[in-house]
């Protein structure tokens, strides 16, 4: 069962996270989130989408790696391949996207934010590319859409070859959140993004958008990012550095 939920709130389509305790992304979630966001796309009563959480402390902790790790081997990139159909469904919208972020978007919680237009964070939440710290990679196309996105390199080293997370602040300074919001004020402020964009001619913001967000089309990256992740994940390091993620411990890498 998906652990997306959908409602409308006038020409704003509202796609709530919900699948405590930390919004993980499984399978059916992450093709619930697609689905949604194509459906979105082509219904002309809908105007904007925003995402947004409705569990504490989390928009999302990234993929869920008790269904991955479980998942036999030949089918073990699946949950990364959904999650790349989910973000670039997404970048290809033709609908302006925001991104609520009430909590904290880890992996590919905060892959998903990436691909949205507009996000806005709460003091206190964190965002992070930190695949490094399972022994993985967030791969070509994603760290092209990290830096894209941020006006700092030196943040984008930090994000990926150290697994740093950003505080609400030092996201917002990097560019790569647009506004940090009260988190009373989230809901709202996400609501009045949501509608002012929608009020944008809609042929001319999807022609730019699809300008801004060419990656989306682009096959050969794509491909190549799945082969990059496949390729590391079935490594030792990967094992053992999933394995202790999972188990919140520190991973001990043995050198070769």
């Amino acid at each position: 069962m998906s652990g997306l939920r959908s409602r409308d709130e006038g020409e704003v389509r509202v796609l709530t996270f919900a699948r405590p305790p930390g919004n993980a992304l499984d399978l059916a979630t992450l093709a619930g989130l697609r689905r949604a966001v194509e459906d979105a796309g082509r219904d002309p009563r809908v105007r904007a989408v925003v995402l947004d959480s409705a569990v504490d402390g989390y928009f999302s902790s990234g993929l869920d790696l008790e269904e991955l790790t479980a998942l036999p081997e030949p089918r073990r990139r699946a949950p990364f391949e959904a999650l790349i159909r989910a973000y670039r469904a997404l970048l290809s919208c033709p609908k302006p996207t925001v991104a609520a972020l009430s909590g904290s978007a880890i992996m590919g919680g905060w892959i998903v934010a990436m691909a949205c237009d507009w996000r806005l964070i709460v003091p206190g939440a964190k965002v992070a590319l930190s695949e490094i710290r399972a022994a993985l990679s967030p791969t070509t196309g994603l760290i092209a859409r990290l830096s894209q996105l941020s006006s700092d390199p030196r943040t984008v080293k930090e994000m990926v070859l150290r697994g740093k997370p950003l505080g609400a602040a030092q996201a917002a300074s990097s560019a790569l959140v647009d506004e940090v919001v009260p988190p009373a004020e989230l809901g709202a402020a996400a609501m009045t993004t949501a509608k002012r964009l929608a009020k944008s001619p809609p042929r001319a913001f999807a022609e730019i958008k699809r300008i801004l967000n060419a990656q989306a089309a682009d096959e050969a990256l794509w491909e190549r990012s799945l082969e990059e992740f496949s390729a590391v994940f079935a490594g030792s390091e990967a094992v053992e550095g999933v394995a202790a993620l999972r188990a919140k411990r520190r991973p001990r890498f043995i050198k070769d």
